[in-house]
């Protein structure tokens, strides 16, 4: 057939099926995606579309559920007019009364109003579904009264919460890990995750607390607090007999709300701190004895934070968040107290600023994307008060200036992407997280010398064991980028049963190993039809980024840029002539470091007794491989160096090991159910619950850190526990309650074993200039602190003025999972026009005296002496109003 009647036959064919063709009404597609006013998504959610014009009445479209993004699609609709209602327990019922359809994809959103004086409804969810998802077991979320009762300042917040999570527990806020703490104002929810182990996650530690924070909702609200602390409140440190002043004011603005009605809203909030303290001195004085009092000086901290937070809605689906972080901090006369006399004094200024943006929200039916950046700017300047060389008697007395100078710059930034596709069975998810920054530092130290006595009789016969000084340039200047990459897919095998096999691939500058492939693999099961009881298992490789303080050492005291002088017995009080001493140290990293690895296996059970109970235990095993240590190239053999151009060349090797056993258990036991604050009766005594936390370790390993020299020689011989956050035992409970309408009442009692650390001779028999030598058949880490006990306590009492004008924002204010049942708390009756509340914060509430500082250093007179105590009684009186 020719071109010519091959282009008419097309064309008559065309005309031919052109009645079919129009004969075929186009068809659209209506995606509907249902929140609730926070803009938080509800997944399994009804939604049904019904015609409301004469072309489309006639047509019936069953309903649909929304996913667990909170999206319902209706496939092949008829473009006309529809109503478009969504429903959902406890919440009023969502409608679009008028919307046109027309062919191709519809979007839309529909907000679901809280119902008014609901204050808990029950979402059906099959109890095994449930019990088998790896994110609804082993995890904790704080209540609203919990959370109200954490402390207003960040490093006790902070530590609170480290207390309620357990050992070593990560905090990422709003997922950014290392972010300093927002407002309390500022956040939404607390959820503490145990055993997280899919590859989403860098550390292997699988304990996690995560903080959500949430700009104002509805009208616009604000509010403040005063905080103060007075020393006449304050105990005193039974190693002295006077105490010195101390005082400390702190202050809180916010206020936020909507700015644009289903669009857009904020919040902001001021922050700052004054204070000063008195430090205690702990010192052995040549020719007097021990002394221990009180200093003749004032140690003040002055801080200001603003923290600032926008969402914005780009599209109906798309969501941008905006957060702005700044903080300023200055301290002076700090590195003084205990051994270290009035001359050490020196002062610090901090201050960072942080830009986080967020963006999230579904693409097409089956993707959900989740994309945070976070820029950063720190700096960081010390200087001494005095200028002088330092003069160190081991653990007995420190003299002279502290002799730190200079600072750190750094410009950073993180990604985090993940990309969930949710299909049948499979939940996957995809994601990136890179951190970076460039880093610029003139930090000096030591750059005077600093003799070192092995004793007070040392001293006064004006025998030093060795000088060290560091001298040339201390300026450098790098830039450093870590990244992973990672998979992840929950497989629902079956409804009681989901496994959750994962991969991880991280690699780093500065280090030439491109071998980080981390598996992961977990199995969530649960064996009963009731949902009560959750069992898994998991088994993940896990890798540990080079640290930059140790990358800095090896760029800083290369032995050239700047030199590190150490003489053994060196004349005193004048060296000499340091120009002409050869007899300097060096660090570097080996040429093959690798990252260091941890291979975690872990077991736990997740059990629902009732409604109202609930307990966890997870058992995990953790080895480490490639631990960081220091191996001395140039140690003396038969009392010479085999360079004698230098003392000690360090170099950091990757031989050291660890292994770890913990077990984990947590206990909540709530005697009613949450709910709203400031409802029911006066006097409730059912209005209480119980957090309680034990886990008992044992962690080993062979190495004191990147550049610590082994003294029995190799790694082998130093095997020993390490002191940190696992003990042998730990032991913490928190106790909440409303008993009285108003009066929150927060218990906390903490309990711990003590920590292990060394005897050693506090001499250089060895003659390799240092000083880490034990006594012979005497191991790494065998002398043991006592234990520790300490309870804290919080109370506050709120007062309501005026009247309930508005309903309670922020949707959801608490879901627990129980029997398979997530029992939702809604936003209840509106708050009170005002509120005013007081409040009381007790550290140490029993004054119980917990030693700490204990020094093993045979030649100190203070040997096996606790030197400081820990966390004196200390009241702080706040006063706090809403509107």
């Amino acid at each position: 057939m020719t071109r010519p009647a091959v282009v008419l036959a097309g064309i008559v064919a065309g005309v031919l099926a052109a009645p079919f063709a129009f004969g075929q009404p186009a068809r659209a597609r209506v995606i509907v995606t249902v929140v609730d006013p926070s803009g938080a998504v509800i997944p399994d959610a009804t939604v049904t579309l019904v015609g409301v014009d004469e072309a489309t009445k006639a047509v019936v479209i069953a309903p649909v559920k929304t996913s667990d993004k909170g999206i319902a699609t209706l496939e092949n609709v008829a473009p006309g007019r529809y109503a478009i209602q969504a429903a959902f327990p406890g919440f009023e019922l969502g409608l679009l009364k008028d919307v046109r359809v027309r062919s191709g994809d519809n979007k839309h959103v529909v907000v679901l109003p809280i119902q008014k004086m609901q204050s808990e409804v029950t979402v059906g969810r099959d109890a095994q579904n449930v019990s088998s998802d790896r994110r609804s077991t082993f995890g904790t979320a704080l209540t609203r009264e919990q959370i109200e009762a954490l402390s207003d300042d960040p490093a006790e917040m902070q530590q609170q919460l480290q207390d309620m999570a357990g050992p070593n527990a990560i905090l990422r806020v709003d997922s950014f890990e290392g972010s300093q703490l927002p407002p309390k104002s500022q956040i939404k929810a607390i959820h503490i995750t145990r055993d997280a182990f899919a590859a989403e996650n860098h550390s292997a530690g699988g304990l996690f607390i995560d903080i959500i924070t949430q700009p104002g909702v509805g009208p616009v609200r604000g509010g403040g607090n005063i905080r103060l602390r007075d020393g006449s409140m304050s105990a005193r440190s039974p190693l002295t007999t006077t105490k010195g002043p101390e005082r400390m004011q702190n202050y809180q603005g916010f206020f936020g709300g909507s700015l644009l009605k289903q669009k857009s809203s904020f919040s902001l909030s001021v922050n700052g701190s004054t204070s000063f303290d008195t430090p205690n001195g702990f010192v052995y004085i040549p020719g007097v004895g021990p002394r221990s009092e009180p200093l003749a000086i004032r140690r003040p901290n002055d801080s200001m934070g603003v923290f600032g937070l926008i969402d914005y809605a780009l599209t109906r689906d798309q969501t941008l968040r905006v957060n702005v972080q700044r903080s300023s901090f200055t301290s002076k006369n700090n590195g003084i107290g205990g051994n270290d006399d009035i001359e050490r004094a020196y002062s610090t200024e901090n201050a960072s600023t942080f830009v986080r943006i967020q963006e999230a929200g579904p693409l097409g039916r089956r993707f959900f994307t989740n994309t945070r950046l976070q820029v950063g700017r720190t700096t960081s300047d010390s200087s001494s008060v005095v200028e002088a060389p330092t003069f160190r008697i081991t653990d007995a007395r420190t003299t002279g200036g502290a002799q730190v100078s200079g600072g750190r710059h750094a410009t950073t930034f993180n990604l985090q992407s993940d990309l969930d596709y949710v299909r049948g069975i499979q939940s996957v998810r995809a994601g990136l997280n890179v951190d970076g920054g460039s880093y610029r530092s003139n930090d000096s130290s030591n750059y005077l010398g600093t003799y070192l006595f092995e004793s007070p009789a040392a001293f006064e016969l004006g025998r030093p064991t060795s000088y060290t000084r560091r001298i040339g340039d201390p300026n450098i200047a790098y830039r450093n980028v870590q990244a992973g990459l990672y998979v992840q897919d929950d497989i629902r095998v079956r409804k009681n049963l989901t496994l959750s096999p994962g991969l991880r691939y991280e690699v780093q500058t500065h280090l030439r190993d491109y071998n980080n492939v981390g598996p992961r693999f977990g199995m969530t099961w649960s064996p009963f039809k009731k949902g009560k009881t959750s069992l898994r298992a998991s088994f993940g490789m896990f890798y540990d980024w080079l640290n930059a303080n140790t990358y800095e050492q090896t760029l800083r005291v290369d032995g050239f840029r700047q030199r590190e002088l150490n003489i053994a017995n060196p004349p005193f009080p004048n060296p000499g002539n340091i120009g002409s001493i050869t007899a300097t140290n060096r660090y570097l990293l080996s040429g093959d470091l690798p990252m260091v690895r941890n291979t975690r296996v872990s077991a736990g059970i997740d059990q629902t007794f009732s409604p109202l109970v609930r307990i966890s235990a997870t058992y995990a095993h953790t080895q480490g491989s490639g631990l960081l240590r220091g191996e001395n190239l140039n140690a003396p053999i038969d009392g010479l160096r085999p360079d004698p151009a230098f003392v000690n060349i360090v170099e950091v090797v990757a031989d050291a090991a660890s292994r770890q056993h913990t077990l984990n258990v947590n206990a909540s036991v709530s005697l009613a159910p949450p709910a709203p604050p400031m409802t029911g009766p006066r006097w409730n005594w059912k209005r209480t619950s119980f957090n309680v936390n034990y886990s008992t370790g044992r962690v080993e390993n062979n190495t004191d850190g990147a550049f610590s020299l082994p003294f029995s020689g190799t790694p082998g011989g130093e095997w020993g526990q390490i002191p940190g956050e696992i003990r042998r035992h730990r032991f913490n409970m928190g106790i909440n309650s409303s008993v009285l309408k108003n009066l929150n009442a927060n218990l906390n009692f903490n309990a711990s074993t003590g920590t292990p650390y060394s005897i050693t001779t506090g001499r250089d028999g060895n003659a390799d200039l240092v000083y880490n030598d034990r006594p012979a058949g005497i191991g790494r880490n065998t002398q043991w602190t006592p234990g520790q006990w300490t309870v804290n306590g919080n109370f506050f009492y709120t007062l309501a003025i005026g009247k309930r004008t508005v309903q309670n924002p922020g949707g959801i204010t608490g879901i627990t999972i129980r029997d398979g049942v997530a029992n939702v708390m809604t936003g209840g009756p509106a708050p009170p026009r005002y509120r005013i509340g007081i409040a009381a914060n007790i550290q140490n509430l029993t004054n119980h005296t917990n030693y700490t500082g204990y020094t093993g250093t045979m030649t100190s007179p203070f040997f096996l002496q606790p030197q400081n105590v820990l966390n004196t009684r200390k009241v702080d009186i706040s006063l706090n109003f809403s509107f």
